[in-house]
C-alpha cells in the first residue's frame, strides 16, 4: 500500500513538474525591479522556496510531513500528500503560509486510509 502511495505522489509530483516548465515568459516570475526573471534564477527562487517550505513543515510541532510533497511555481505552493489525520491538514497549509514569499497555497492534502502504512 505504500508502494502506490509513493508511486502516485511522484507521478503527481512529475506531472506538475512538467506542467512547471511549459510556462511561457510571459508568466515568469518578475523581480523586485519588475524585469523578468531568467528561467534559471525563476527554477531556483521555485527550489529556495520550496526548501523553505519543507522546513517549516518539519518544524511544526505535531505535523507528520514525510508523506507531503511541495510544489512551488511562483508564489503559488501545493502540498500534496497524506497526513494521518484532519487537523493536520490546516497545521501543514499554516505552516506554508507562514513562510515569506508564499502568496497561497493549493492544499491537497487528504487523510491517510485506515490501516495505510
Amino acid at each position: 500500500m505504500q508502494i502506490l502511495k509513493l508511486t502516485a505522489v511522484s507521478s503527481l509530483v512529475a506531472f506538475m513538474s512538467t506542467v512547471a516548465m511549459a510556462q511561457t515568459s510571459s508568466d515568469a516570475t518578475t523581480t523586485q525591479s519588475g524585469a523578468p526573471m531568467t528561467k534559471m534564477a525563476v527554477r531556483a527562487h521555485n527550489k529556495q522556496l520550496s526548501k523553505a517550505v519543507r522546513h517549516s513543515l518539519y518544524s511544526t510541532k505535531g505535523l507528520v510531513a514525510s508523506n507531503i510533497a511541495v510544489l512551488v511555481k511562483g508564489g503559488t505552493v501545493s502540498l500534496v500528500g497524506t497526513v494521518p489525520d484532519a487537523p493536520q491538514i490546516q497545521m501543514a497549509a499554516d505552516a506554508a503560509k507562514r513562510v515569506p514569499q508564499v502568496e497561497t497555497v493549493d492544499n491537497r492534502l487528504t487523510v491517510e486510509e485506515e490501516g495505510g502504512q
